[in-house]
C-alpha cells in the first residue's frame, strides 16, 4: 500500500462523523458524537462541576431568575429539542462556561460584575451559542482529525512533517476555538435581539471583563496591557478586539424598545456574598483569615492578595510575591523532617532550623531558583495538618523585605472558636447616589486596602471623570 492510499485509508472512517451545525446549517464533522452522547456528558461532569466551584449559589428566588432569563434565551436558539439546565455557581471568580447537553453556568462573581439584566443575558447567550453551534462535539471531532493526523504525517517521516504535526495538533485546533468564541459572539447578539435585550450590552460587559482583567494583573505586579496580547496558540480573541467587533454588532443590530432591566437585576444581586465564603476564607486589607479552618496571617505592607480554593497569593514590589496554601502529604516527625525529606526533598536547602510561631511547631530553610531566593516555612497546626509559605524574593530586594516576610511568618496563628465566630463574609450592597457623592467619595467606603477607586470604578461600570447622578443606583461592598 503506498503511503498516500495509507493516508488516505486513515481518514476513512471519520467520514461517518459527519453532522450539520444547528445554527448555520453548514457541514461539522463531531466525531460520531451524537446529542444523546453530549447529554450524557454534561450530566457526568455537573456534580463534578459543582464541588469545584463550591456548589450551587443563592436562594431559590434568585436560582428562578437566572434561570427565566436563561430559558427565554434559549428558546430562541436553534435547538428546541434540547432541555437547557442554567446555574450559579459560589464562586467569587468572574466565569462563565457550558457543557455539552444543555448545561450553563455563571458564578456569582460573574452576576456581581453585570451591571444589569441585558449583560447577564449577554454572557448566558454566548453560553448557549456554545451548545448550539455544537462547539463541544466540534472540538472532539478536531482533536480526533489531529490525533490521526499525526500519525499521518508520521507516516509521512522527517522531521518536518513531525513539526507541521505539531503545529497542526496546537496552533490550528486553538485558532478553531477563537472561530468558536467569534461565533458564540454572534449568536449571542442573535438570541438577545430575538429576545428583546439592548444589543449594546454585550460590548459593554467585555469592556469591564477587560478592567477587570487589567486591574487583576496590576495587582499581581503584571503588565495589563498582556490581556489585549494574542499569538496563533491563544485560546480567545483578545479582549479588545472582542469588545470593538461586539460593538460593530451592535451599531447594526435593530431592536425595539430593548430591554436592559437594571433595577430589577440590582434588586435581586443586593444582599449577594462578595469576594470568599467562610468555606474559602476572607481577605480583610493585609490580613487573611478563614474562619472554618480558623487560623489567619498578615501580609506585608504593598502586597496585594487574591485568593482561591486551593491557594493564597500575594504579590508585592518588584517580583516579591508568596504562596500559603495546606500540605497535600502531611508527614509524622519533626517538622525539619518534612521540610528536608517531603517538600523540599528535591531542593538544596539551607539554613535549615526549627521556630515556633504563636505556640505552633514550625521550620525554616532557603534555597535558590532560577534567579529568585526562596524561603519555605511550614507549621504544624494540628496531627495530621500543615500549612506552609513559600517566599519568593527577587535578587536585590531591600533588607525591609526580609523583615516584612518574616514578620509574615511570625503572624501566623490559631483563631479560636470566638474569634472565628465573629468573621462576616462580604456582601453586595445597591446605595442610591446622594448630592454631592462622587466615584473618590463613595470608593472610600470599599473594605480593601489597594485599588479602592478603580474597584468601584469596574463594579458600577463608572469612571471618577464624570459626574454622578443623584438618585442613581450603584453597588458597594460591605459586612
Amino acid at each position: 500500500m503506498t503511503r498516500a492510499l495509507l493516508v488516505a485509508t486513515m481518514f476513512l472512517p471519520l467520514l461517518g462523523g459527519c453532522a450539520t451545525n444547528p445554527t448555520t446549517g453548514g457541514a461539522i464533522f463531531t466525531g460520531g458524537m451524537s446529542q444523546q452522547e453530549e447529554i450524557r456528558v454534561g450530566r457526568l461532569h455537573h456534580p463534578v462541576i459543582l464541588k469545584q466551584y463550591g456548589g450551587e449559589y443563592g436562594a431559590p428566588e434568585l436560582k428562578r431568575y437566572v434561570e427565566s432569563i436563561g430559558q427565554f434565551l434559549a428558546s430562541t436558539a436553534e435547538r428546541p429539542d434540547l432541555k437547557f439546565k442554567f446555574t450559579v455557581l459560589n464562586s467569587e471568580d468572574v466565569n462563565a462556561f457550558a457543557t455539552p447537553g444543555g448545561y450553563v453556568y455563571v458564578t456569582r462573581g460573574l452576576m456581581a460584575l453585570a451591571d444589569d439584566e441585558a449583560q447577564l443575558a449577554a454572557v448566558l447567550a454566548h453560553e448557549i451559542g456554545h451548545i448550539a453551534a455544537r462547539h463541544h462535539a466540534q472540538r472532539r471531532g478536531r482533536t480526533l482529525v489531529a490525533n490521526i493526523g499525526l500519525g499521518a504525517l508520521g507516516a509521512l517521516g522527517g522531521r518536518a512533517a513531525a513539526d507541521l504535526g505539531q503545529f497542526a495538533a496546537v496552533g490550528i485546533l486553538r485558532g478553531f476555538s477563537r472561530e468558536h468564541e467569534r461565533e458564540a459572539d454572534d449568536l449571542s447578539l442573535r438570541y438577545m435581539t430575538r429576545a428583546g435585550f439592548d444589543p449594546k450590552a454585550m460590548a459593554e460587559f467585555l469592556r469591564k471583563l477587560r478592567a477587570n482583567a487589567r486591574l487583576t494583573r496590576i495587582r499581581r505586579g503584571e503588565s495589563p496591557d498582556a490581556v489585549d496580547r494574542f499569538h496563533y496558540l491563544a485560546t480567545h480573541p483578545a479582549p479588545a478586539e472582542r469588545m470593538e467587533r461586539a460593538a460593530e454588532m451592535a451599531r447594526n443590530a435593530a431592536v425595539r424598545d430593548p430591554v436592559t432591566g437594571r433595577h430589577v437585576y440590582l434588586s435581586k444581586i443586593s444582599g449577594m456574598l462578595y469576594g470568599g465564603d467562610p468555606e474559602q476564607g476572607f481577605v480583610r486589607g493585609r490580613d487573611f483569615l478563614h474562619p472554618k479552618l480558623r487560623f489567619a496571617f498578615r501580609v506585608p505592607p504593598g502586597f496585594s492578595v487574591l485568593n482561591s480554593r486551593t491557594a493564597v497569593a500575594a504579590f508585592g514590589p518588584d517580583g516579591a510575591r508568596l504562596l500559603f496554601d495546606r500540605a497535600p502529604k502531611p508527614a509524622d516527625g519533626p517538622m525539619t523532617f518534612y521540610l528536608r525529606e517531603v517538600w523540599g526533598r528535591n531542593l538544596r536547602l539551607e539554613n535549615l532550623e526549627t521556630i515556633e510561631a504563636n505556640g505552633l511547631e514550625a521550620a525554616t530553610a532557603a534555597t535558590r531558583r532560577r534567579g529568585m531566593d526562596l524561603r519555605l516555612v511550614a507549621y504544624r497546626a494540628a496531627p495530621g495538618t500543615i500549612y506552609r509559605f513559600l517566599f519568593l524574593i527577587p535578587p536585590g530586594a531591600p533588607g525591609r523585605l526580609s523583615t516584612e516576610l518574616r514578620r509574615t511568618t511570625y503572624s501566623f496563628r490559631l483563631l479560636n472558636a470566638a474569634e472565628a465566630a465573629r468573621l462576616k463574609p462580604h456582601r453586595l450592597r445597591v446605595v442610591t447616589v446622594a448630592p454631592g457623592d462622587t466615584v473618590e467619595s463613595l470608593a472610600r467606603g470599599l473594605p480593601y486596602a489597594d485599588h479602592r477607586v478603580e474597584r468601584f470604578e469596574i463594579l458600577n461600570g463608572v469612571s471618577r471623570a464624570e459626574p454622578l447622578l443623584p438618585g442613581r443606583k450603584l453597588k458597594t461592598v460591605s459586612e
